[in-house]
């Protein structure tokens, strides 16, 4: 459901009802216009369904994302309009525990969500600069490529933490103990899930 090359008309004004998304992915380094944005804001418009309007990253430190609000303004927010967008954010591999809602009505938001989370920390002297980090990445894809994303890193005090989003932690957890422990350099991995 993605499009190319989608160009908006310039100077033409919808009526829009605003809703907000809210996101607990947490994507280190990673462009979140070209993660998260970008696409949706595409298939909102090729839909027919509003567009973006803004969006906020909620920041643990200058260096990591912990969480990503979007707010839109929907042509349709009915419940079906807004679970039509959960479903657009599902297909870009949002995690469990997103939600929806318009902004003008208070209650329950619309759960949705498609990924597990799971965060892989090292010592920085395994992965000390971009090439031991790009390393790391790759053999950590080429392990867990069918399931799962990348979503950036970050580092904090004397640990990098590597962010994967898939279908299923447990899975990812298995395949990426069993490259890691290949590897002596990577001997100190920790895998856990993000909550």
């Amino acid at each position: 459901m993605f499009f190319r090359d989608l160009k908006l008309k310039k100077g033409v004004k919808l009526k829009v009802t605003l809703a907000e998304v809210h996101l607990p992915v947490r994507l280190g380094h990673r462009d979140v216009d070209r993660t998260f944005i970008s696409p949706l804001s595409q298939q909102l418009a090729a839909a027919g369904l509003g567009t973006v309007t803004g969006y906020r990253g909620r920041a643990r430190d200058e260096a990591e994302i912990a969480g990503l609000d979007i707010h839109l303004g929907l042509t349709d927010a009915a419940r079906p309009a807004l679970e039509t967008v959960a479903r657009m954010l599902e297909h870009l591999r949002a995690p469990y525990g997103s939600s929806i809602r318009r902004a003008d009505m208070p209650g329950d938001p619309i759960l949705f969500g498609a990924t597990e989370g799971l965060e892989l920390s090292i010592g920085t002297d395994a992965a000390p600069d971009a090439e031991a980090r790009k390393t790391l990445v790759q053999t950590c894809r080429s392990a867990i490529e069918d399931q799962a994303v990348s979503r950036g890193w970050t580092r904090r005090a004397d640990r990098t933490l590597f962010y994967f989003y898939g279908e299923s932690f447990a899975e990812m957890k298995e395949r990426l103990a069993r490259v890691l422990d290949d590897d002596p350099r990577f001997a100190s991995a920790v895998l856990r899930r993000l909550a």
